[in-house]
């Protein structure tokens, strides 16, 4: 934990409690703060070449730093006609995936949320890195978020931003 699915699960249902309120939160934009919830994770790329006899680790590393993550989505943001609008909402998933990686108990030193101005790391060291539980309860709170809203969509149809 968390792994992939834990950080998009918890992105979407975010996102969907928060459509209760907000219709800024329809399915386009909850599916970049889905995207931005796994850019961190980029880093992982490493791994594949690393089997392919490339070991890039050093500098692809940066992707999983809050800088890296937040240059990538302002790169990627690029793509989009409203820039301003991507760029938050891939923003958003990136501090939901740094939320997430803080309840880790880190090896080492934690995360470096202010580098480069400081290699201080941060973490709460709540959840263990292979504990499986979480991935479970993240999905069952998404799965009761998701038949909640079509059980208030069905009965009170006005009450859910669409």
């Amino acid at each position: 934990m968390p792994d992939w699915v834990v950080h998009i699960a918890v992105a979407w249902t975010l996102c969907r409690v928060l459509r209760f309120r907000y219709s800024q939160f329809n399915p386009a934009n909850t599916a970049l703060v889905m995207v931005g919830s796994v850019f961190p994770d980029a880093v992982k790329i490493s791994i594949l070449l690393d089997l392919l006899g490339f070991d890039w680790w050093d500098y692809i590393h940066v992707v999983h730093l809050p800088l890296g993550a937040f240059l990538m989505a302002g790169i990627a943001a690029l793509l989009f006609e409203e820039k301003k609008t991507a760029l938050a909402f891939l923003s958003a998933g990136i501090l939901t995936h740094f939320a997430l990686d803080l309840l880790l108990i880190q090896l080492d030193n934690g995360i470096y949320l202010f580098y480069p101005f400081s290699w201080m790391g941060f973490s709460l060291n709540i959840v263990p890195n292979d504990d499986y539980h979480i991935t479970i309860v993240a999905l069952l709170v998404a799965l009761f978020v998701y038949l909640l809203s079509r059980w208030i969509k069905k009965n009170y149809p006005g009450l859910i931003n669409d």
